[in-house]
């Protein structure tokens, strides 16, 4: 028995091969809602990354976390 899995962005397919006979499904995956910060991680980001009149490693952390919270 041969069992193959693959992914895309969207769907996952699933094949299975016992005694020469093949058997597949494709299913598609569930949307995932976007996760934003709340406030208080914005603040503490705010607080704890950027000095007074630099944004550019504030973009950095935000995208960070949101990349953190969305995989």
């Amino acid at each position: 028995m041969t069992i193959r899995v693959s992914f895309s962005d969207k769907t996952v397919r699933v094949a299975v091969e016992l005694n020469g006979e093949i058997e597949s499904t494709i299913a598609e995956l569930p949307k995932r809602e976007w996760v934003g910060l709340t406030d208080d991680e914005s603040n503490e980001l705010y607080d704890n990354y950027v000095p007074p009149g630099c944004y550019a490693l504030l973009i950095e952390k935000v995208e960070a976390k949101l990349k953190d919270k969305n995989t």
